[in-house]
């Protein structure tokens, strides 16, 4: 007998087609619930070109959940890249330019690690916004991927007289006289020009309109602009959550941008500091998760999706398992295929045809080392692209 679970599980996919059949605006909601559901343990991230997880529907945008283990594939003719954000701290970026590259695909390594539970949560709150902001296809919310100027974003508490202190990198400007261009993220508030503001001391004090998200660019006497800040003010009674939550979020980014500098971690804080201003539940819900220890998701990640090709060259794979590693470590890399030829790289760049061959076990010394590869055998197509990242530590 056919229990109520598998009925539902053998109907759903024939359910939403008939819905879909009837109302556009249904199906992507039943599209973007469904995704909602799945546990957010990575993130696409500046997606270029036409990419699609291998065994789903639909192309990725940035935002989109992507796991440990899934197999990418990039479609057309154009260039395409892609980085993917995974919540135990890795950062991998692909790219391809030729259809011969771009044919191979690329798997998405495994965790190196069980990723902390505030981590999941934190990529699930940045994927709400990444995909809100993916919807805009112009305005303030695009201003956080600007890299014209030094960056820097604060959570600011305002005093009686709505000003705000900011220290971090308005720190380090000389005291002074400046100016500063203030707009409002949510466009509640009317853009503000050529606001006068006067350094003396160690923080640069800023008056603002009321609680908020705001772009600031300051700009010095000679007329030149010198950083942009990214300011969530909130008055003085919220202080004590808003700082434990967006603290905790920074010193992660921070520790994985450490031994990842591939980590968008300007970005990233900004979009936290945006849930944070949207969203007051998800304080409660993040500190709940770190509480209870638990993710909701089964963090043993393998292969999710297999490479449907026929004839298919092994994937290589890596001895010792990629990961944090305690002093000089020698890799060696091989494919379940007899014969077939391994090309590497060790820099992070896309390997190809004309990469070195391996022959020998690379040596890892110091610091991290990103080994990208992939085998190729006479009359079989070549397998996907693998990741090993390792990190020596002391």
């Amino acid at each position: 007998m056919l229990s109520f679970r598998g009925f539902w599980g053998a109907w759903r996919p024939s359910l939403c087609t008939l819905l879909c059949a009837g109302s556009l605006t249904l199906c992507m909601t039943l599209v973007h619930a469904q995704k909602a559901r799945e546990a957010t343990l990575g993130l696409a991230w500046n997606v270029r070109g036409s990419w699609q997880v291998a065994g789903k529907p639909g192309p990725l945008a940035s935002g989109d959940s992507v796991q440990p283990g899934e197999l990418l594939r990039a479609a057309g003719s154009e260039s395409h890249s892609i980085t993917v954000l995974l919540s135990d701290g890795q950062s991998i970026r692909y790219e391809c330019y030729t259809a011969e590259d771009c044919a191979r695909g690329f798997r998405v390594p495994a965790f190196f690690h069980a990723p902390e539970p505030f981590a999941v949560e934190m990529l699930a709150h940045l994927q709400t916004i990444l995909h809100r902001d993916s919807q805009v296809s112009s305005g303030e919310s695009s201003s956080r991927k600007s890299a014209r100027l030094p960056l820097d974003e604060a959570l600011v508490v305002l005093d009686r007289d709505n000003n705000v202190h900011v220290a971090g990198l308005a720190s380090s400007l000389p005291n002074g006289r400046y100016s500063c261009d203030l707009r409002s993220f949510d466009q509640i508030n009317p853009r503000r020009s050529h606001l006068s503001l006067e350094k003396t001391a160690s923080s640069l004090t800023v008056s603002l309109p009321s609680p908020g998200v705001y772009i600031a660019t300051i700009t010095d006497d000679l007329n030149m602009p010198r950083i942009e800040l990214f300011l969530a003010a909130i008055r003085p009674t919220q202080a004590a959550n808003f700082k434990r939550s967006y603290g905790q979020a920074r010193a992660l980014m921070e520790k994985w941008n450490e031994y990842s500098q591939a980590w968008p971690a300007h970005e990233l804080q900004r979009a936290y500091l945006e849930w944070l201003m949207d969203d007051k539940k998800g304080l409660t819900i993040a500190r709940q998760s770190q509480r209870e220890g638990k993710t909701g998701v089964n963090q043993a990640s393998g292969i999710a999706a297999p490479d449907d090709r026929a004839g298919v060259t092994a994937e290589p794979t890596f001895s010792p398992k990629p990961g944090r590693h305690h002093g000089e470590v020698a890799i060696t890399l091989s494919s379940g295929t007899a014969g077939a030829i391994i090309h590497y790289t060790v820099d992070g760049s896309l390997p190809s045809s004309a990469s070195t061959i391996y022959h020998a076990p690379v040596i890892v010394q110091a610091n991290e080392l990103t080994i990208k590869a992939f085998a190729s055998s006479p009359q079989m197509k070549d397998s996907p692209v693998v990741t090993g990242i390792f990190q020596i530590q002391e």
